[in-house]
């Protein structure tokens, strides 16, 4: 009860509070690197941009093709849901692959590209800009979009705006409440404002829906139970009409407190409760995650290029894109839920040409925290390469030693296919009808690694 009490007062303190500090200096191989591919890049006539469909390769293909542009060098951007290891053997113009790439570095031929993927690889590849082989966490310490932003700084003098953004859309924020070492110093060559507050999304919505779909963690009588939030809002004497935003220090002390008294009676851990609290950031009064959100969006229906062209205007207008999203999510969910089963081990759901495969891994992350499923989830939908998977996993079996990135590209190559990605979210590529004998060799792997 003492820490949740330092909580508190702490938040009191803290709420309005904007970070400084000094800058410091770390992984300077990767900088090394980072020159080097920039000058091969420089050299080229024409670069392809081949980056993925998220907020993170959206904001990276941005600063890439910005970058292109004002060097004068002719280029085109694709943006892919996936890259067929085919891209990287056989194209003919020089490639430049950003958010994807690592899971097929020893496939691509000296001098008809650059990689700069974040994704946990061993391959190793003389033009990949790969984080882990400099001893640099890609999940929480640098994004692909910063690896891009430290590439193009060797020649452009644009802050890292963007390249924030996108660490914040690939939620390098999340594991400690905060952007850490590369990522931090990043954020203090932008134009991003950084406070110390509740870090509840929707903090310019209705205090309601706020609490409503707080989901860090979810919190039974509140989550996705809008009168239940508008209940407790009433119960503590809050207008449960007015934004976060719009509540005196008071109010927000008072709906603090009650959140977490709520939590405490609800059985949550201090590690629990204390994620309540922590950095949130903000560009010209908006949270970096709504335009993380618009982008995400754009990327999965397809209208990708429309972001980077936000990205380089730095106008990020999405709000009817945002809405259709919402409410394909809603659909997705509820037809995963009816579906949801068990096999060796692993709970899955097959989206039968009903669930998008660009929003496959949204669903598994949203029913893994939602429902506080105690192992990884495992999604399939089918695409015209084959069977798309996605697999997320709780923070707990990853704090055991789980690594999904290497338990999936072990499991998909055994039976012809592909993948990759983090420890906690992966994906892959298989074979159709191979969904069974998947989940089989899976659920070996990660057995096998949980028992090291």
């Amino acid at each position: 009860m003492g820490k949740v009490l330092h909580l508190i007062n702490f938040f009191t303190q803290n709420i309005i509070f904007i970070y400084s500090s000094r800058y410091t200096d770390e992984g300077m191989g990767i900088r090394k690197k980072a020159e080097h591919l920039a000058g091969i890049i420089e050299k080229q006539d024409f670069v392809r941009i081949v980056t993925h469909c998220d907020a993170d390769g959206i904001t990276g293909g941005a600063i890439a093709k910005k970058f292109l542009d004002e060097m004068g060098i002719k280029n085109e951007v694709e943006i892919v849901n996936y890259l067929d290891p085919a891209m990287m053997e056989n194209g003919s113009d020089f490639t430049w692959f950003i958010d994807l790439g690592n899971a097929h570095a020893e496939k691509m031929r000296k001098g008809t590209g650059v990689i700069a993927d974040h994704h946990f690889s061993s391959n190793r590849c003389v033009h990949s800009l790969n984080p882990f082989a400099y001893g640099v966490d890609g999940e929480t310490e640098i994004s692909a979009s910063g690896l891009v932003y430290l590439i193009t700084s060797n020649f452009m003098e644009d802050d890292a705006t963007i390249s924030v953004i996108g660490a914040i859309g690939d939620l390098q924020d999340v594991k400690h409440t905060r952007l850490v070492r590369i990522n931090r110093e990043l954020l203090k060559n932008s134009r991003v404002e950084v406070k110390k507050d509740f870090r509840a999304y929707g903090r310019n919505k209705p205090l309601f829906r706020m609490l409503a779909y707080f989901s860090d963690p979810p919190i039974s009588g509140l989550f996705r139970r809008e009168r239940g939030a508008i209940g407790f809002l009433r119960s503590i004497g809050v207008d449960y009409r007015k934004t976060w935003n719009e509540c005196t220090h008071e109010e927000k002390k008072r709906v603090f407190s009650s959140v977490v008294k709520l939590m405490l009676e609800r059985g949550f851990d201090y590690a629990s409760i204390s994620r309540l609290f922590g950095e949130v950031y903000e560009m010209d009064g908006h949270d970096l995650r709504e335009y993380a959100a618009i982008l995400n969006s754009l990327g999965k229906y397809g209208e990708g290029m429309r972001g980077i062209e936000m990205c380089i205007r730095e106008r990020f207008d999405g709000k009817e894109i945002l809405e259709h999203h919402r409410k394909r999510i809603s659909m997705y969910l509820k037809y995963a839920r009816q579906r949801m089963d068990q096999h060796h081990g692993l709970y899955y759901f097959h989206g039968d040409g009903y669930i998008m495969d660009t929003v496959l891994g949204t669903i598994a992350g949203m029913i893994l925290r939602e429902e506080e499923i105690p192992q990884p989830v495992v999604a399939f939908a089918e695409n015209e390469r084959g069977i798309k998977v996605s697999v997320r996993a709780p923070r707990r079996l990853v704090e055991q030693g789980l690594n999904l990135s290497t338990a999936i590209n072990k499991s998909a190559r055994l039976l012809g296919g592909t993948g990759g990605g983090h420890r906690a979210a992966a994906g892959a590529i298989i074979p159709k009808g191979k969904e069974e004998e998947f989940l089989q060799i899976l659920g070996s792997e990660i057995r096998n690694q949980l028992a090291l």
